[in-house]
């Protein structure tokens, strides 16, 4: 056998979102396994941000059985993100659910509070680094929900623009506008106190 051929068969075959999600639709549990496994943490600490820990195994699987439910109607066409994106949006979806069922506001605001509670400066930390870490906590707290969401999405579960605006069903360059006027805003609150 030709020494090409022997490192082709040594490499690994990982299977795309989109073809796992073929073979699901087709009845291969095993697929939905491994794409459970592929998207559990980032998944779970996405929703752990949202929602708070508690709330967020719940929805986890609540995202996966509405997942099963309609995944006939995936298209991987569609557009731009493709299964992460409509995981993603599933599961922002189940979030707002549980916020209108619980009073959304209060909700937002504790799972604002948690992501910026687990970002918190270890003990050695410089007493001023805190004192502007609070400061810009709290004014991520006086941003509109639409802007806190997009900045959450961004930079605490390390999203791109596409996968964003797909997510929140909304034109890229409504994402990317919603988080330039975020950070304006951030800036202007910043400076005020």
């Amino acid at each position: 056998m030709p020494v090409q051929a022997v490192s082709q068969l040594s490499q690994p075959v990982v299977d795309s979102d989109e073809s796992l999600m073929e073979r699901l639709r087709k009845g291969d549990a095993a697929a939905g396994d491994v794409l459970v496994k592929r998207y559990y943490q980032p998944l779970t600490r996405y929703l752990q941000r949202l929602a708070g820990a508690q709330m967020a195994e719940e929805l986890l699987q609540q995202t996966w059985l509405s997942v099963l439910d309609h995944a006939a109607k995936f298209d991987p066409k569609s557009g731009g993100g493709g299964f992460k994106a409509w995981l993603f949006r599933i599961a922002t979806n189940k979030a707002n659910d549980h916020w209108r069922s619980r009073g959304r506001e209060k909700v937002a605001k504790e799972g604002l509070r948690l992501v910026t509670d687990d970002e918190a400066p270890h003990a050695g930390h410089r007493m001023e680094g805190t004192e502007q870490e609070q400061k810009l906590h709290e004014a991520i707290s006086q941003l509109p929900e639409s802007q806190r969401q997009v900045l959450m999405l961004r930079y605490y579960s390390d999203m791109k623009f596409v996968e964003i605006a797909e997510l929140l069903g909304c034109p890229l360059n409504t994402a990317l506008g919603r988080v330039h006027k975020a950070m304006i805003k951030l800036k202007e609150i910043m400076l005020q106190g």
